[in-house]
């Protein structure tokens, strides 16, 4: 499915970032199915102003789709929404009606417009949540038009069941023609060129990215395929995304799995994208406290994600105990870097490795980058002689490569302006450091930039892009991306006497579409 735009827009809602990557991932390369994010309404029949959550256009029709995270209640026709927190909001209207008066809306202004004569365009409306079962019966509304927690695991079966039942209530109604989908989608959100600024080339990287990372899938075939799997592969391969999605796989077996990690970070991070019972998402330092919290005496399975991290005898040891069978015998899949990112956290033993390759595992490398756009990928491994494997994600802007002359500041400060202004959103820039937040270059900015500058945490971290401008360590951002990096307080490679690279490799990897390096005297 095609989502326009295809970066979400910005929202307070985590629950329509969810909705939007289940649209992403549902009809995958089908031009015929098309959504849109955050429809304005402007001939809303009862309001001034009104918004519809998700609108998809495709063969069977045009639908509109309202989104309720958390859990809901209602009392005497008046509903309401209660967050984790359990605090309770209450709505003006029902979610149906909401939708359904959203519905109506867009139809109006499509008919008011005169330019599709003779069409008879089938129309139907759903409501989605997310968090909770639905089991209630009411003449208000039909079951087959609500996808609640259970049906939000297939969504794309649910969207079909739900296409074709109001498909089916049109009577003799013709499915639309590619052309049809074309002309409807220029009227709704038509396509014009004035300039293109920033944002929109980096969105555009982002997308074909976007489709690398699909790419990736057929690799889980070839892991499942075996019970011991060493893959190595450069930043920006897909590591974390094959883990995760591993794990995710692995539970519908209703096998217990143990996803270890060394940073906490990077933990928190994968918590918020994995949430199943049968996965346990730990740090090497913790992983047998959670085991023993959740009452597992073994895992069935190990997991292990930036492995190069955990590349000591005493971190081994703990992963030989929790897994049954141990690593000589037991089904285990350990993802890593060693070439390259070795030694940020411990000095990697190659002896470990050694080790672990005698257990006779399947080695599998990854060679397609599916992160960084192809400017990127070239000043990385020519300033570093590195390999981070091939193709990238496109051409994008040329590497912003900077020096700074004095201690004002002032460097950074245009930079960031810069982007700002070229449209960028704040919360997809990230400036990494090799120092904290108090040391870094960070203490040199105006007070009016600083205040929008999100120190990030392993907490804040969990809701990972934030929506201010966000600062981090280098060694604790192993593992995560942003679409805009800015790299400070690093000498130039060339400067290195030691040739430890590992810092500049890591935070130059994170950047998808844009990368900025300000290099420190």
């Amino acid at each position: 499915m095609i989502i326009i735009p295809n970066t979400p827009y910005k929202t307070d809602s985590r629950t329509e970032y969810r909705v939007f990557d289940k649209l992403r991932e549902s009809f995958v390369n089908d031009p015929m199915y098309l959504a849109f994010h955050s429809m304005n309404l402007t001939t809303h029949a009862k309001k001034r102003f009104g918004e519809a959550d998700f609108v998809i256009l495709c063969e069977y029709g045009l639908f509109v789709l309202e989104v309720k995270g958390g859990r809901i209640s209602s009392s005497d026709g008046q509903w309401y929404t209660i967050n984790r927190n359990n605090e309770k909001f209450r709505l003006k209207e029902s979610p149906f009606r909401q939708a359904e008066g959203a519905l109506h809306a867009i139809n109006t202004k499509i008919k008011g417009s005169h330019k599709f004569p003779g069409l008879t365009l089938p129309i139907g409306f759903g409501v989605i949540f997310p968090d909770v079962e639905w089991r209630k019966q009411s003449s208000e509304w039909d079951i087959r038009t609500i996808c609640d927690a259970k049906k939000f695991r297939n969504f794309e079966g649910w969207l079909r069941k739900f296409f074709e039942y109001w498909h089916s209530k049109q009577g003799n109604a013709r499915k639309l023609t590619k052309e049809d989908i074309t002309a409807l989608k220029q009227y709704l959100r038509p396509d014009f060129e004035v300039v293109e600024p920033l944002h929109v080339r980096l969105s555009q990287i982002e997308d074909i990215a976007v489709k690398l990372t699909e790419d990736q899938y057929k690799y889980l075939d070839i892991v499942a395929a075996n019970s011991r799997v060493l893959c190595s592969g450069g930043a920006g391969t897909g590591k974390t995304f094959l883990a995760a999605e591993l794990a995710r796989r692995m539970a519908s077996e209703d096998k217990n799995i143990a996803l270890v990690c060394k940073s906490n970070w990077l933990k928190r991070y994968l918590e918020t994208r994995i949430q199943n019972e049968f996965v346990t998402i730990s740090t090497i330092g913790s992983v047998k406290l959670d085991m023993r919290r959740s009452g597992i005496d073994i895992y069935d399975v190990l997991i292990v994600d930036e492995g190069q991290d955990l590349f000591d005898f005493d971190d081994i040891e703990i992963l030989d105990e929790i897994v049954e069978g141990g690593l000589e015998n037991g089904e285990w899949y350990i993802f890593h870097d060693v070439n390259n990112q070795a030694g940020l956290f411990i000095d990697t033993k190659e002896e470990v490795l050694e080790l672990l390759e005698s257990y006779t595992p399947a080695k599998i490398p990854l060679f397609t980058n599916c992160r960084n756009s192809k400017p990127i990928l070239k000043k990385v491994q020519d300033s570093l002689d590195l390999d981070m494997g091939n193709i990238g994600t496109g051409i994008g802007p040329k590497v912003h490569e900077l020096f700074e002359v004095e201690n004002n500041g002032n460097i950074l400060k245009t930079e960031i302006d810069n982007m700002l202004k070229g449209g960028v959103f704040p919360g997809s820039i990230t400036i990494l450091s090799s120092l904290c937040y108090e040391e870094s270059s960070i203490g040199l900015l105006p007070e009016k930039i600083k205040r929008n500058i999100v120190k990030l945490d392993d907490y804040s971290v969990r809701s990972f892009p934030v929506p201010q401008i966000s600062f981090a360590e280098i060694k604790n951002f192993k593992g995560l991306e942003n679409e805009v990096i800015i790299v400070v307080d690093l000498v130039k490679p060339d400067d290195i006497k030691d040739n430890n690279k590992v810092e500049h490799y890591v935070a130059m990897s994170r950047a998808r579409a844009l990368l900025s390096v300000i290099w420190s005297k």
